[in-house]
């Protein structure tokens, strides 16, 4: 069951790449937070049996960090939290003003690249 979840979660970072550099700013914020918040989810599964249910990435963060017995990193946990808002934000037009920006998309996709780096190095297994 969790290697589905981490199949998935794979296959989101790749689109959330994919779409920044295809200029689609809003579906590689959504695919960036998508992208971390089932790879959490696929771990907890792995390691612990059940995930909670919550789109919160800082939240599953912080349940993997105690399953683990670590702390993450503040520069982790601030990505974990600003990746948040991607999962309203870019979902609906009218959950914000403007349009999403390059460098929005940027971040929420450096943002995902650092908790998977983090992830895999605590916990491996993830590629």
């Amino acid at each position: 069951m969790a290697e589905i979840w981490l199949n998935k979660a794979r296959r989101f970072r790749d689109y959330a790449r994919e779409d920044l550099v295809n200029n689609r700013y809003d579906s590689a914020a959504f695919f960036a937070q998508q992208s971390v918040e089932l790879l959490i989810k696929g771990l907890l599964i792995k390691l612990g049996g059940s995930r909670p249910i919550t789109h919160s990435t800082s939240e599953l963060l912080q349940y993997l960090m105690r399953l683990i017995g670590k702390e993450a990193p503040q520069e982790v946990v601030r990505c974990a939290e600003s990746l948040e808002q991607h999962y309203v934000q870019a979902r609906y037009p009218d959950s914000r003003i403007n349009d999403y920006r390059r460098w929005e998309a940027e971040e929420a996709v450096k943002c995902m690249d650092l908790v998977w780096d983090y992830v895999q190095q605590v916990v491996g297994g993830t590629q």
